[in-house]
């Protein structure tokens, strides 16, 4: 017969439970042959090890009855005025159904004969008590641990959904601001250049169709990500002609990184429309890759005209900023985006995360560790 995770579990703790109890009478009895020892009496090692394990047993009886109630009715700073009454007539009634039922037990193995449950319950009433009042704290202390430990789960859980939900956010604001400047672009070109508008159309539709392919992905591979952008390029290629110049330089050994789906198109989309449109000549854009220490550095840099202000910064608008704040919640600190512009002509953009090939479970949390 094969168990279910939640019977293996309950099978374990209750092997555990018996070790300890086990552990408590084995000690238990030890002390007590020491003791005899110690006086320089026999020791029965029969009778003393068979009282000492049917007394430890018969205790260890209730303990699933004071889990129960530590669950049920846990002693904490809210309820503790109803809930100590509770465990102080529980304890009281477990001490006498204890020894209700040791002393049967002890008769019937051929020990302590002459005993009776009223002089052991008036003997042992108190220190019963006790022992079964210092079961019910380490009971509650596990309670404690566990329902912490849950509580630490379901938050961290609740910060992964989160961080999810707006990951999908930040993404969905993208693919509409993206393919409204590509219709925009498709449309513009059917009064001039119906054969061009069709093969953008055709570009876009296999572009939409590989996003679709990553659905749900927060992060896939460099490699797939430069499949991603390729059709975007092929797009702009359409719209910019033979001027349009894209070279690739990528490390092989960044290739399987994993980068966040779609953070290449809004900066190539900056290095367009900022960049390339605003000049007359031929216009180039450098996509570089490389691994360094730990990082994996991408920067890509266009010979668009050099703004003289910080102006051209600011007008990059959605496109940069959505891209910060996507990496910010993947990566946390972990992250840098820079923009900077060159000495001579041009701009170029610089991502730096951490490097890893095996996608991140808790999107900040993770990376930050």
């Amino acid at each position: 017969m094969t168990l279910s995770e939640s019977q293996k579990r309950t099978v374990g703790q209750v092997l555990l439970v018996f070790a300890i109890w086990t552990f408590l009478a084995a000690f238990s009895s030890s002390q007590t042959a020491v003791y005899l020892l110690q006086r320089g009496q026999p020791i029965m090692w029969r009778d003393m090890l068979t009282a000492r394990f049917a007394d430890w047993y018969t205790c260890a009886l209730f303990t699933p009855l004071f889990f129960w109630l530590a669950r049920r009715y846990p002693i904490d700073r809210k309820s503790w005025r109803v809930t100590l009454p509770v465990f102080l007539v529980v304890t009281s009634l477990c001490v006498v159904v204890k020894y209700a039922v040791l002393i049967p037990i002890e008769h019937s193995l051929g020990i302590y004969q002459g005993s009776t449950f009223t002089t052991e319950l008036a003997r042992n009433f108190a220190t019963e008590s006790m022992a079964f009042w210092a079961v019910i704290g380490v009971v509650h202390a596990i309670e404690f641990n566990r329902r912490y430990r849950e509580r630490e789960i379901a938050a961290a859980d609740l910060r992964a959904r989160l961080s999810e939900a707006q990951l999908e956010a930040l993404r969905s604001q993208i693919h509409p601001h993206f393919l409204f400047n590509t219709l925009h672009s498709i449309s513009t070109l059917m009064h001039r250049d119906v054969d061009a508008a069709d093969t953008m159309l055709t570009r876009l539709s296999d572009l939409l169709r590989l996003t679709m392919q990553h659905r749900g992905q927060n992060e896939i591979s460099l490699r797939d990500e430069l499949a991603l952008v390729g059709e975007y390029i092929e797009i702009m290629r359409v719209r910019f002609g033979d001027r349009l110049t894209v070279r690739h330089a990528v490390r092989p050994d960044a290739l399987d990184a994993l980068v966040p789906q779609f953070i290449l198109q809004p900066l190539l989309e900056n290095a367009f429309d900022h960049g390339i449109a605003r000049t007359s000549g031929p216009g180039t854009i450098d996509i570089t890759a490389l691994t360094v220490e730990g990082k994996l550095e991408i920067s890509i840099t266009d010979n668009g005209l050099t703004p003289t202000s910080t102006a051209r910064v600011k007008r990059h608008g959605m496109g940069l900023a959505n891209t910060r704040r996507r990496l910010e919640q993947l990566y946390g600190p972990a992250q840098s985006i820079s923009l900077e512009r060159l000495p001579d002509r041009g701009t170029r953009v610089v991502v730096a995360i951490p490097l890893h090939t095996s996608r991140l479970t808790s999107p900040v949390a993770t990376s930050v560790a």
